[in-house]
C-alpha cells in the first residue's frame, strides 16, 4: 500500500494575519458609517415620540371637547418643567404645577442620547378643544449622538393649527 504525501489541508501564519489585517481596514472604515446610523435611528425614535406623543394630545382635546397640556414632567411627575428631552406629560386641562396621578392622561418615557430644544422656551404646549395651539407654534431642534460640531439635526415644526410637522432641511447641533 502507498503512503499519501498530500499536505493536509489549513492556512498559513501568514495568510491568516493577512485576513486579520483586511478585516480591521474594512472595521475601521465601517464603524463611522456604523455610528452615523445609531445617531439617526436616535432622531427618528425621538421624532416618533414626540409626533405620537402631540398626535395624542390633539385627537385628544377633540374628542373631549376640553383642553389638553402637552409638557416635560419633572422628576416627581407631579409640574411640568422646561426640559424638552426628558419624559412628557400629556395632562387634562391648563394644569401645568400640583398635578395629580388623575390630571395625568399619559406619560411618554424619555430617549437616551437626544437634546431637544423648544425654540419659544415654553414649558408647555396647549391644545384647545378645536386641536389648535394658538400661541405656542414653534420648533423643536432634536440633536443625538455625542454633540460634536459637525454632526446634525433634525427640526420638527409646530403650526397653529396643532400639527407637527419634520423639517427637511437638516440642522446644525
Amino acid at each position: 500500500m502507498a503512503r499519501d504525501t498530500t499536505p493536509e489541508g489549513g492556512f498559513t501564519l501568514f495568510e491568516l494575519l493577512i485576513t486579520l489585517l483586511l478585516v480591521g481596514i474594512v472595521t475601521s472604515l465601517g464603524l463611522p458609517n456604523f455610528q452615523a446610523l445609531g445617531e439617526r435611528t436616535a432622531q427618528t425614535s425621538e421624532i416618533n415620540r414626540f409626533q405620537s406623543a402631540f398626535s395624542l394630545a390633539r385627537s385628544t382635546a377633540i374628542s373631549q371637547r376640553s383642553a389638553i397640556t402637552v409638557c416635560p414632567a419633572s422628576e416627581q411627575r407631579n409640574a411640568c418643567h422646561n426640559d424638552w428631552g426628558g419624559e412628557l406629560l400629556i395632562v387634562q386641562g391648563d394644569k401645568t404645577e400640583s398635578l395629580d396621578e388623575q390630571d395625568i392622561l399619559r406619560i411618554v418615557p424619555t430617549q437616551q442620547n437626544t437634546r431637544v430644544n423648544y425654540s419659544r422656551g415654553w414649558s408647555r404646549i396647549r391644545y384647545n378643544s378645536l386641536g389648535y395651539t394658538s400661541g405656542y407654534n414653534g420648533s423643536f431642534a432634536i440633536c443625538s449622538g455625542s454633540g460634536a460640531e459637525d454632526s446634525r439635526g433634525k427640526k420638527l415644526v409646530l403650526s397653529q393649527l396643532g400639527r407637527l410637522r419634520v423639517d427637511e432641511a437638516p440642522i446644525d447641533c
